[in-house]
This record gives structure tokens, C-alpha cells and sequence, in this order.
């Protein structure tokens, strides 16, 4: 029967079963013979491919390659090809061939006695029968001993992390060197090829699980997400050259990412409780990492475990200020700032992923502290706690940062009669300058264990002298109603450290000491009413601020006088009545006097706005003259009548005298004179008086004298030529 489907397989195996047997020794009568391959059995995309024989260790040699195929009734044959030695040197070239077959593993070992030769060169191919076809690797030509696989690092790779890059560190049993590379993939992306370079100069071995070996390293960045590694390693020999094929690749090594995800927790705080402690309860949830596929279960890539860091800030003159614990786990802490860190251990170590800083807490009632100052010492009792109590006083300036916190440790005493705890100490270096220290008082029976103390006291001490330093200043008075006054200063230096100022008295006397009185004031309050007061008395007032312990010293006095106060609004209403009042008499007097001057000197008419001197259309055209100056009519005299004849054709023939041609008069004389003069010459015809006549206002203005004159002239000419015994214009009567 024909087992691999060829004619002659079945010599083949049977001669090769002999063979390893040790039927026949390792001579030619083993070797089959070479035989033709059937057309079309090679060159397919399937069947076995990547063959590769090498040397294992001194006397052992594989030969290993991959198959593409169904894997169902599928074996392997492995072909194995050379020239004999003996026939090498009788110079007959035949080959001689020997099989392995393997079925369906792709891995063949065979050592020296089996007859290959080690020191020549061999062709090795395989051949995969897979039903009624047989499928052929491609041949290889391979010297087998100088051609050595290595082992890839089986111990343990210790991994470390530093600025950005990963080491990995290794044991190995070879003394030559070799060329190692690494491949790496993240949970989103697919294996990147990496070169860790030649391992010729390696030193002597730095981990301990193999003695008098080597070592070998390896970098490669590190990523944000976690990672797989895996490692592989070639000989390489002194020239340089590869001596071997490439390694298997190394057991996976995983890696946490450089910097792990945040996480999102809350510490829920309870108030202090009686015993000065309050608990802490925690919500949320931690962040998971997501691994690539071939580190899912293994170690190395998840986190190990997370804790918590509790770190006491207050009082850190003890031994120990912190302490880890697991998280979940409920804490009991004092009153104490605190930090706490969650941490997540990991192969590198443990990395914080979030910070909660926990702030001091007061205890809610008030518990006394007795400080007393006595020279140069200062002392402080408070009331003792059990037996065998380590106490922690702690104190620093108010409102200062916590690195001028002042600490000292009092160690267990025997206890005093009455209970009570007295730590006395110089108050030179401390406690002297005039400021506000917060004081707390811790207790606990293990100082060893931060988290066991407990909060006993919490208070504030004005350092100093506090009676000169809280004295107010800036007091002033200030007037307010009829018998009574308003106080007011500013703020006491003790205002600014809690619970030490307790009241502001304020005293106001009379300084003829007939009267006295104080006032208590809130400490939050700056100003005060003092009522029942006397006017034209001389008071002084004075302010001080009082402490639980001793009261303060008085201000500087104030003197004043109290006097009535009028209101301002009955000041504001007098003032203008006063303004309104002047305003008004000066008006009226201007208007009594205007029309006073109006009635003793009238206004003179003007003479373009008059008709008392319009004559007729007719006669105003006739030419008028003043012979003389002197003929100005300055003076009319009551007992003359103005007497004005019209010239014009009489029925008797005669005609009024010509004025001289000479002194023509402008006949262009206003409407208004033109009336005056007709009503004048009406006058003269009804023989009026000349007293009536002076009655008669003409009108003669400064801008029409000239034109009122030539009027006048011609009236008085006329009057003369009538009357002749009468006196003329201008001569004295």
C-alpha cells in the first residue's frame, strides 16, 4: 500500500523506521533515493511554508514550519537531502535523502546519530498529505550546526518605568551575543515591530533567579493605555552577521499605562462627635483599564489594589503623620487638617489618582483654656483625658500658612488632683508679639498612629499685651437728636481673633462729676446712642474693650459740648424765606420808583410819532425859516398865547408875508407835527389864552429839534405880525 500517495513511499518509511530503530547503522543503506515530485504538487497558496532547520543545543537540531490548510487528516514528511560524506571524496555527486515524518505536528527533532549531516550542507523541504494531494514546501540549503536558534527569555523580565520609556531586563545562559527586537500592541491598535538593538556588550546579570548568568535589556516608549510585549532574540556572530533564525516570541509582558485614569471618589465627613473625632464614609467608583487581548487575566497591566494615604498636617511633631490604609475601609479622624490620597498599586509601584484635602474642624461647644503669664513664663491648663494620654499642643499665628505652625508632644504625666494638665514653657520665643494664635489640643493613647488622635481643645489666645493692644481708637461724637448723642470708633485689635473680644463699655460723665453712666456694646457693634443729656454741659467719653480674662484700657477722652441742635431742614426753609423776602422788597421798590420818575419826568414825545403839528396836504408844503439863532424858542412864557395863523388866499386879495428864501425849512416834516400845527392854528381862530396854549405838549426830542424849532418859528412870526405889541420868542417879558 502506497501511504504518502507516491510510488515507492512506503520503502521510504519502512527504511526509515529501520533506520531510527538502529536496525541498521547510520550508513548508506538508509538512505532512500531521491525521487521525481509529481507536476502541479507545489506552488499552491496552500499547504506548508516557512521552513527553517537549525541547531537547538550541541547535539539536538529542528526543523519547524508553518502550514496553510485544513488541519483535518492532514500529516507532514520532512525531506532531508544531502551528499555523503564518503561519496564526496570518491567524487560521486548521488544525494542521499532520508525522511521524518511528523503527521500532523510541524516541528521535527532529530540529533547527530540520525545520520544527517551537521557540518555540510543539507536541503531540507516538507511535504503535506492531505487526502489524495500532496503539497510541497519551498527547499532550503542550511548548514545546521553554525545555524543556532536561541530561546527567547524564559525567566522573569523585570519591567521598569522611567521618563517616558520602559526597560525590561532579562537573564540568558549564552555567551555569545545576540539580536533581540520586541513587538508591542495597546488595546486599539494592532502589533508594532520594535528594535532593542545588539546585546553584544551586555554586562553580568542583574536579577537572582539564575547565578553567574547574563543579562540582556530592551527599551520602548511608554504610552498612556496599557500594553502587551512580547520579546525575541537572533544570534548574531562576531562579524556581525545573523547566526541563526529569529526566536520564539517571549510570554507576554504587560504594562499598566504611564499615567492612570482619575478617579472620581468622595469622602462624606460627619461632624465631631463627643470624643473629637468624626467619620468618613466613602462614595463613587474607581476607574477600570482597559488590556489588550493577551493580557486579559494575566497580572501586570491591572491594578493590583488601591489604598488610601492619610496624612495628618496638624501636629507634626509626632513620630509617624501618616499611615495607608485600604480604601473602602471607614476612617475615624480628629478635628486635624488632613490630606488624602487615593493611590492604585501597580508593577511599578503605587501612583496617586486623586487628591481630597480634608480641612480642619472645630468642636461646636466651648471649652476653656487657662493661659496665664507670669514674667517670662506662659501656662496653659486644660482638663485631663484617661490615664497613660499623649498630648499634642499645637499653635500658630491666625490666619498664616501652616508652615509657621508651632508644635510640642507632652508626654503621659501622673494626674494632679485637680485633673487638669499644666504645660508651662518660656514666652519669649513664642506667644510675645501682640497677635492672635489659634491654639488646639490633641490627645491619643497610641502618638505612634495618626489616625488615633482626637481632638480635646480648640481655641484662640491674643498674644501680648492684650489690654494695650485692644484699646479702640478713632472715637468720635456726632450729634443726633435733642438730648442725645451718637459714639462711634473703630474696630478693636481683638476683633480679629474669634471668641477673645467679649463686650465694649463705653462711659460718658460730666466733668463738673455731677453725673456718670456706662454702656455695654456688643463686640460686633461699633457705635452707640448716649441719651439723657444736658445742654451747655461739657462731657468727656471713653471706650474700652474687655476680654474673658481681664478688661481693657480706656481710650483717650473725648470732650464735647451739648449743645440744642436746630434742624437743618428749619435752617434750609429760614434761608430761603430771608432770600425770597429780600427779592421781593427789591422788587417792588424797583417798580414803585420806575413808576415814580415816570410821573415827575415824563418822557418827552417823539416828534416823528406826533400829530399835534399836521397841517393839510395843501399848506405842508410850504416852505418855513428862522431868521436868527437867538429866535429859538427856549423859554415860553404862560402869559403869551400861542397864536398860529394859516397862511393862504384871503377873499380880499392880500397875502401873508414870504419867508425869506434863504432859510428854507424842509417841508418834509412828520404826519405828527403837521397835526400839532393845525391844532394850533384852530386854537389861534377860537382865541384861546396863552396859558391854555402852554397846556399843549409839543413834541421836541433831541433827534427832532431842528424840525420842532423851525415849527415854533414860523408860529411865533406869525404871532407877531398879528399882535405887535406883544414880546417876541426868546426876550424877557
Amino acid at each position: 500500500m502506497d501511504m504518502m500517495g507516491l510510488p515507492g513511499t512506503s520503502k521510504h518509511i519502512t527504511f526509515l523506521l529501520l533506520c531510527q530503530l538502529g536496525a541498521l547503522g547510520p550508513s548508506d543503506s538508509c538512505c532512500v533515493e531521491k525521487t521525481l515530485f509529481p507536476e502541479g504538487a507545489s506552488g499552491s497558496p496552500l499547504g506548508p511554508r516557512n521552513l527553517s532547520c537549525y541547531r537547538v543545543s550541541k547535539t539536538d537540531y529542528e526543523c519547524s514550519w508553518q502550514y496553510d490548510g485544513p488541519e483535518d487528516n492532514v500529516s507532514h514528511v520532512l525531506w532531508c537531502c544531502f551528499v555523503p560524506p564518503n561519496r564526496t571524496h570518491t567524487g560521486v555527486s548521488q544525494e542521499c535523502c532520508r525522511t521524518f515524518s511528523s503527521g500532523p505536528v510541524r516541528t521535527v527533532q532529530f540529533w547527530e546519530q540520525d545520520g544527517i549531516p551537521v557540518l555540510s550542507k543539507v536541503n531540507f523541504w516538507v511535504e503535506s498529505r492531505l487526502g489524495n494531494q500532496t503539497l510541497k514546501s519551498q527547499e532550503i540549503s542550511q548548514y545546521l550546526y553554525n545555524w543556532t536558534k536561541t530561546t527567547p527569555p524564559l525567566g522573569h523580565i523585570k519591567v521598569s518605568q522611567s521618563h517616558g520609556q520602559l526597560r525590561m531586563d532579562w537573564n540568558v545562559s549564552e555567551e555569545a551575543g545576540a539580536e533581540v527586537q520586541f513587538r508591542r500592541r495597546m488595546p486599539t491598535t494592532n502589533w508594532t515591530l520594535g528594535d532593542c538593538g545588539p546585546q553584544v556588550n551586555s554586562g553580568s546579570g542583574v536579577l537572582g533567579d539564575i547565578r553567574g548568568s547574563r543579562s540582556e535589556s530592551c527599551l520602548c516608549p511608554s504610552e498612556n493605555m496599557a500594553q502587551e510585549i512580547q520579546i525575541r532574540r537572533r544570534r548574531q556572530l562576531s562579524s556581525g552577521a545573523p547566526g541563526g533564525p529569529w526566536s520564539d516570541w517571549s510570554v507576554p509582558v504587560c504594562v499598566p499605562p504611564e499615567v492612570l485614569p482619575q478617579a472620581k471618589i468622595k469622602f462624606l465627613v460627619e461632624p465631631l462627635n463627643q470624643g473629637g473625632r468624626r467619620r468618613l464614609t466613602m462614595q463613587g467608583q474607581l476607574p477600570r483599564l482597559t488590556v489588550p487581548e493577551g493580557c486579559r487575566g494575566r497580572p501586570g497591566a491591572q491594578v493590583k489594589k488601591h489604598l488610601v494615604l492619610v496624612r495628618m498636617l496638624s501636629c507634626r511633631c509626632q513620630a509617624q503623620t501618616s499611615k495607608t490604609v485600604p480604601l473602602g475601609k471607614k476612617l475615624n479622624l480628629s478635628g486635624a487638617a488632613y490630606d488624602l490620597n487615593v493611590l492604585a498599586k501597580t508593577r511599578f509601584g503605587r501612583s496617586t489618582i486623586q487628591k481630597w484635602p480634608l480641612p480642619a474642624q472645630e468642636l461646636t461647644e466651648t471649652r476653656t483654656l487657662n493661659v496665664s503669664v507670669g514674667g517670662n513664663m506662659t501656662s496653659m491648663q486644660w482638663a485631663a483625658q484617661a490615664p497613660s494620654t499623649t498630648y499634642c499642643l499645637e499653635w500658630q499665628p491666625w490666619g498664616q500658612h501652616r508652615n509657621h505652625t508651632h508644635c510640642t508632644l507632652i508626654a503621659p504625666e501622673e494626674e494632679d488632683s485637680a485633673k487638669m494638665v499644666t504645660h508651662s514653657w518660656s514666652s519669649k520665643p513664642t506667644l510675645e508679639q501682640e497677635e492672635c494664635y489659634h491654639i488646639t489640643v490633641f490627645a491619643s493613647k497610641n502618638p505612634k498612629n495618626p489616625m488615633l488622635w482626637a481632638t480635646v481643645l480648640s481655641s484662640y489666645y491674643f498674644g501680648g499685651n492684650a489690654s494695650r493692644a485692644g484699646t479702640p481708637r478713632h472715637v468720635s461724637v456726632r450729634n443726633q437728636t435733642g438730648n442725645s448723642v451718637s459714639v462711634e470708633w473703630t474696630a478693636s485689635q481683638l476683633s480679629t481673633c474669634p471668641g477673645v473680644l467679649t463686650q465694649y463699655v463705653v462711659r460718658c460723665e460730666a466733668e463738673d462729676g455731677a453725673w456718670e453712666s456706662e454702656w455695654l456694646v456688643p463686640p460686633t457693634k461699633t457705635q452707640v446712642t448716649l441719651d439723657g443729656l444736658r445742654s451747655r454741659v461739657m462731657y468727656k467719653v471713653q471706650v474700652r474693650a474687655d476680654t474673658a480674662r481681664l478688661p481693657g484700657a480706656w481710650s483717650h477722652p473725648q470732650r464735647f459740648s451739648f449743645e440744642v441742635q436746630i434742624s437743618r431742614l428749619s435752617i434750609i426753609f429760614a434761608s430761603l424765606g430771608s432770600f425770597a423776602s429780600v427779592l421781593l422788597v427789591g422788587s417792588l421798590g424797583y417798580i414803585g420808583l420806575n413808576r415814580a420818575a415816570w410821573h415827575l419826568c415824563p418822557p418827552l414825545p417823539t416828534p416823528c410819532g406826533s400829530t399835534a403839528v399836521e397841517f393839510p396836504g395843501s399848506q405842508g408844503k410850504q416852505a418855513w425859516q428862522w431868521c436868527n439863532p437867538e429866535d429859538f424858542p427856549e423859554v415860553l412864557y404862560p402869559r403869551d398865547a400861542l397864536v398860529v395863523e394859516m397862511p393862504g388866499d384871503r377873499g380880499d386879495g392880500t397875502q401873508s408875508p414870504q419867508p425869506a428864501p434863504e432859510c428854507a425849512l424842509d417841508t418834509r416834516r412828520p404826519l405828527e407835527t403837521q397835526r400839532q400845527v393845525q391844532a394850533l392854528s384852530e386854537a389861534r381862530h377860537l382865541g384861546l389864552a396863552r396859558e391854555d396854549l402852554a397846556h399843549l405838549t409839543l413834541p421836541l426830542l433831541l433827534g427832532g429839534v431842528t424840525q420842532g424849532a423851525s415849527v415854533l418859528d414860523d408860529l411865533w412870526r406869525t404871532h407877531k405880525t398879528a399882535e405887535p405889541g406883544l414880546p417876541t420868542l426868546g426876550q424877557e417879558a
